[in-house]
């Protein structure tokens, strides 16, 4: 029996905010299949045409890569964020929220 390789382990996170935001950027463009460069903080994402489910699974991957719970937006129901810098704002504040800034 050939045992699995084992994962790479994650490179440390940023201690910046320019790092992270640069990081979140990597993991939505990645989990959402967006072009890095289409993800302009003033973007809308559902100009960015981002199916949900695409959605949810970067919100997922960012929760665990910084170990973090992204807070719901209360007002907003079911649009969580409308843009992408609201969404690099959310994660970024609940880092600094968790002691990890």
């Amino acid at each position: 029996m050939i045992d699995a390789p084992t994962p790479p382990a994650p490179a440390p996170l940023p201690l910046d905010d320019i790092g992270r935001t640069a990081l979140i950027l990597d993991i939505l463009a990645k989990e959402t299949g967006v072009a890095r460069e289409r993800l302009d903080p003033h973007a809308s994402l559902a100009a960015l045409e981002i199916p949900s489910l695409d959605m949810v699974q970067a919100v997922f991957e960012l929760e665990s890569r910084f170990r973090i719970e992204i807070p719901v937006v209360p007002d907003r129901g079911n649009g969580e964020f409308e843009t992408v810098g609201d969404l690099v704002h959310h994660v970024l504040t609940a880092i600094r929220d968790q002691g990890r800034a």
